[in-house]
């Protein structure tokens, strides 16, 4: 009986052991699973309301628990929302022993159109998003009745009619027009899709009188340059800020201000922008801070229709401008030319409506019996507050070979009047100069004397060489007998230079190894970027994608010859010894009526074979530059 009872209490304290033991197991099971879950994170995304007003900044947070280097990918937004602003906050807790993580990514939105929309689904890491929906609506009658009391914008462009040509300067304006109700206030420039918007000087501020009201006005200035022919939409310029509470306004109203106040920090956020900073920022710094409501107000849209390049331009290269002109620095000073004396001649092509970097480069005629020798075109954009101006200079230097009467020829450039809508061409006339001999040369050949109507070039220079040589041997003869002692003297000093010259070049060897061992990865990141260039240009030629072929076209040449001074199809073409016709060919497809038709495999065929750039002979005059400024 004993033994039997010793048995049963044996039983049931094994039987409580191991109950505990599968109790610590489940445990460590659920745990371990849960643990799991904690790691494989979560991703949410929502908004701070369903419904905005037009013209409403939009906060979409973005959180995350997953505790890696993933970023969201924003680029799905872009289609019907502007991104104003992102923000990052990364926080780490640990509470009863367990330890979680949240990161969280705040973006400034704003809705490109109203209605229904819906923001996609964003990816971070291996995760993705659920959609949100939301509704864009118009802005309260009352809102927008006491908002124009007090602020209200405006914006056109000045050009002739309702059409323009590719590549043509359009003059776009903006004006915030506000009273002494204004807090704080700033324009977003609108982001137009395949086009350049450029900023013209500084903001222009002064009063008006409209209906009997006084407002003061801040009006800026932009030129747009769209990039393709084809429907351009300029879209509403926007001006956020923050006004004061009137007496007059009504609960509802102030309730509505209330709900948007969140209005403020965005605003604050943007006043630290330099581009804001120089339209607004000191101006509404000093202004009172009393109780006030946000607004958001925006222009009317615009439309343009850019025209293709017109089938009656003969021109070699493509110049759409309002005025043209070329300064010649021999118009008031004609050189005094020699046989074998190097002048310089500089020009100046000023054209109005085009940025410098929009200039394509000038092939100027070469003269006969003269070397002459072009330097690298230099460009720059001015502005004299309404229109833009870009200025080419180029330096040539001329080394006549021959004496007697010379010519240089005339040049000539077409360009578009896109006022009056014709081609016109520019004459720089030309120059009939008389080459003064060498007096050393007739010194020396006074039988042998050589002008333009006796002697050919090839003469001339022949006859050089065999003075030069003369010379040479004159001089050698005449320095043999002190070659002896001369030679006694140097051959120690040149000893001791040679000795002097290892150790300077072992040191240096020793510096430059230690050099390349720190930074010896930096050639190979330079060819893989221009390989991951090479590699999207003829991905671009392969899809028959003539806009993204010419993109990266261009960025592949800046990476691979170092240079980026060329920056636009018509530069690389006159830059290249052959292919040149398959670069005109791409330039003509983007900027034709035939646009549509481009063909990427002969551009692609060159990119293999390789592009090879022209050899140029540089001269560095003292000519300083004339000053030049547009009036």
């Amino acid at each position: 009986m004993v033994k039997h009872l010793k048995v049963n209490q044996i039983s049931q304290i094994l039987y409580k052991t191991m109950n505990k033991f599968y109790l610590k197991i489940l445990l460590t099971l659920l745990l371990s699973l849960l643990a799991t879950n904690i790691a494989m994170g979560e991703v949410k995304a929502y908004l701070n309301k369903s419904s905005f007003y037009e013209g409403d900044p939009i906060t979409l947070k973005i959180e995350s628990s997953t505790n890696n280097n993933a970023k969201p990918d924003f680029t799905p937004l872009e289609k019907d929302f502007t991104i104003l602003g992102t923000s990052t906050n990364s926080q780490i807790s640990i509470m009863n022993g367990v330890r979680s993580f949240k990161k969280s990514w705040t973006v400034e939105l704003q809705a490109k159109k109203k209605g229904s929309l819906t923001i996609p689904e964003i990816t971070v890491g291996n995760e993705k998003t659920q959609a949100v929906n939301l509704e864009i609506t118009d802005l309260p009658p009352e809102v927008t009745a006491e908002t124009s009391k007090h602020v209200f914008i405006e914006a056109g462009i000045e050009n002739s009619g309702d059409t323009t040509y590719v590549q043509q300067q359009i003059p776009y304006t903006v004006k915030l027009f506000y009273d002494d109700a204004m807090q704080t206030a700033q324009i977003q420039t609108p982001v137009i899709k395949n086009a350049i918007i450029e900023k013209l000087g500084a903001d222009k501020r002064y009063a008006v009188t409209q209906a009997g009201k006084r407002f003061n006005v801040v009006e800026k200035h932009f030129v747009i340059s769209p990039e393709k022919s084809g429907a351009l939409r300029i879209p509403p310029a926007i001006a956020t800020g923050r006004i004061a509470l009137s007496g007059g306004d009504s609960p509802s109203l102030r309730r509505r201000m209330d709900e948007t106040d969140m209005l403020n920090n965005f605003f604050n956020d943007f006043r630290s922008d330099p581009f804001f900073k120089d339209s607004f920022g000191d101006f509404f710094s000093n202004r009172s801070q009393g109780p006030s409501k946000p607004f958001s107000i925006s222009s009317k849209e615009i439309n343009v229709e850019v025209l293709p390049v017109p089938d009656a331009f003969t021109g070699s290269a493509w110049l759409p401008a309002e005025d043209l002109t070329i300064k010649d620095s021999w118009a008031k000073n004609p050189p005094n030319l020699k046989v074998g004396e190097p002048v310089t001649r500089t020009l100046t092509l000023q054209v109005k409506g085009l940025a410098g970097s929009q200039i394509p480069d000038i092939n100027f005629p070469s003269p006969e019996h003269i070397k002459s020798y072009p330097d690298k075109a230099t460009t720059e954009t001015r502005t004299d507050g309404n229109t833009i101006y870009g200025i080419q200079t180029t330096k040539i230097s001329y080394i006549p070979n021959i004496s007697g009467k010379i010519t240089i020829p005339k040049i000539t450039i077409d360009w578009w009047d896109v006022k009056n809508k014709k081609q016109r061409t520019f004459v720089l006339p030309e120059w009939n100069l008389n080459v003064a001999p060498d007096p050393n040369y007739n010194a020396n050949n006074s039988s042998n004397e050589t002008n333009i109507n006796t002697a050919t070039p090839e003469e001339t220079d022949r006859n050089k060489s065999e003075i030069k040589d003369e010379n040479s041997d004159n001089l050698a003869t005449s320095s043999k007998e002190d070659a002896s002692w001369k030679l006694i003297i140097l051959l120690p000093l040149l000893l001791l230079l040679l000795l002097l010259t290892y150790f300077i070049f072992r040191q240096k060897n020793k510096l430059a190894r230690r050099q390349q061992n720190q930074q010896v990865l930096s050639p190979k990141k330079q060819l893989k970027n221009i390989n991951a260039l090479r590699s999207a240009l003829i991905h671009a030629c392969e899809k028959n994608d003539k806009q993204s072929a010419a993109t990266a076209l261009i960025e592949y040449v800046q990476a691979d010859w170092g240079d980026e001074s060329i920056n636009s199809l018509g530069k690389l073409a006159s830059q290249l010894t052959e292919g040149s016709d398959v670069i005109k060919s791409l330039e003509q497809s983007l900027y034709s009526k035939n646009s549509h038709e481009w063909n990427g495999k002969a551009l692609s065929q060159l990119i293999e074979k390789g592009l090879k750039k022209k050899q140029t002979h540089t001269h560095k005059p003292n000519d300083a530059l004339t000053p030049l400024y547009p009036s």
